[in-house]
């Protein structure tokens, strides 16, 4: 991370990993102690580590005036859109698209952050040209569209990502999957910022493509601008085969020639007050397809104007008074960080939290005593509280579905038991 972003030139700059040192004790996800990980891809989730790495830099350079060096976070790639299978010509063929090195940036202190034109792990902000892309992946483009609402809202806003719509075409025994955040974020904003949008997932089989083509019917070309108001579906068979949900974790499918596969990549976090968001920004955005209206007022409490042409302006002055309006409603609502803070301490006294959570601070408590130590000195808990792996139950990891250790070989997959 701070090689390729710390003072920036068209050289790495290896002082920042000179000056580092790494502390990975055995058991922890950067050093797994069981073979029966999957950790081959342990870069992608260290993306969501660098978020709270980027808070604690960000601030630091804000207060000593190092405005153009705050960056309110990563664009954490959503779909990784990976897969394979056979080639016509019987070879044995697998992908790993590279657009998604082309995510939107976090905001900074003075601007915007860049729309679909960088990725935090690669030195290389490229999407790639699709017709390259065409000559060796057998998925054709249907679209390639900047993705509204990705980026963080913000004073400045997060940059936005883009998205493709992939028809599989020409293979044989193809498979694919996703690989992404849907249901939490953890590339939160900075100052008042927003986080950028969190995924989901789209894909579509039997869809009619073919026959649609063939008789001269619409097929889905345009943006998925909304995904909460959906177009695709009404270009494609009612019958098909439609998945759009949050699950942007999957495993493997099979797709056959005429499926439909969303590939969405991610925007950047916001920075500072949405509301403190210049109307001509507001505007610009609209009119460029990178914000929805409704978000606009609710979010930015722009008040909007659309002409005949449907040109979005926005108006300043009622704009003023809503965003007035809007600072006391937040006033009605807040509670004091006092009240806030003795809520929580009974709720950590009790370990009032779901199971995930509380194996997650009971491993991080095993791991570091000063942590643990920490920890209590800060809710100034019991000196007899303690949370510990040993009173945990398994985490469940589905509704209906449970791990069961004892029958997991090292050499074997997880084995999911049916409760």
């Amino acid at each position: 991370m701070m090689t390729q972003t710390l003072v920036p030139t068209q050289r790495i700059n290896d002082g920042a990993y000179y000056g580092t040192q790494f502390r990975l004790p055995k058991g922890t996800w950067m050093n797994p102690d069981d073979r029966r990980t999957a950790h081959g891809c342990s870069w992608y989730f260290l993306m969501s580590g660098w978020s709270a790495l980027w808070r604690g830099l960000s601030q630091s350079y804000f207060s000593r005036g190092y405005l153009e060096e705050v960056n309110s976070g990563n664009a954490l790639t959503t779909n990784i859109l990976q897969g394979g299978g056979m080639l016509p010509n019987g070879e044995v063929h697998a992908v790993n698209s590279f657009e998604m090195a082309a995510c939107g940036t976090g905001a900074c202190a003075i601007k915007d952050g860049l729309n679909h034109a960088a990725a935090i792990w690669n030195p290389e902000g490229d999407m790639g040209d699709i017709e390259i892309w065409e000559m060796i992946e057998p998925l054709l483009y249907l679209g390639r569209n900047v993705k509204a609402n990705t980026g963080g809202y913000g004073k400045y806003r997060g940059g936005c990502g883009f998205e493709t719509l992939r028809m599989v075409w020409n293979a044989k025994d193809w498979t694919m999957y996703f690989m992404g955040n849907g249901y939490m974020n953890a590339d939160w904003g900075l100052m008042g910022g927003y986080p950028s949008a969190v995924g989901y997932r789209f894909e579509a089989h039997d869809t009619g493509i073919k026959e649609r083509i063939e008789a001269n019917e619409t097929i889905p070309l345009g943006g998925d601008l909304n995904p909460g108001a959906p177009t695709y579906e009404q270009h494609i068979n009612a019958t098909a085969r439609v998945k759009r949900d949050k699950q942007a974790i999957t495993t493997e499918k099979c797709f056959k020639d005429y499926d439909l596969y969303l590939n969405y990549l991610r925007g950047g976090p916001g920075f500072g007050d949405p509301i403190d968001r210049d109307p001509k920004a507001i505007a610009q955005d609209l009119n460029n397809g990178l914000l929805l209206p409704d978000y606009a007022r609710k979010v930015y409490g722009a008040v909007l104007i659309q002409d005949d042409k449907g040109i979005w302006s926005v108006d300043p002055e009622k704009t003023a008074s809503r965003r007035a309006e809007i600072r006391k409603e937040r006033l009605r609502r807040a509670v004091p960080v006092k009240d806030w803070m003795r809520d929580e301490r009974a709720r950590i006294v009790t370990k009032h939290a779901n199971a995930p959570v509380r194996h997650m601070y009971a491993t991080s408590f095993s791991l570091s005593k000063k942590f643990y130590a920490d920890f209590k000195k800060f809710w100034d808990l019991p000196v007899d509280w303690e949370l510990t792996e040993d009173e945990l139950e398994v985490p469940s990891y589905g509704a209906h579905y449970r791990m069961d250790l004892s029958k997991l070989p090292d050499v074997h997959p997880v084995v999911l038991v049916e409760e």
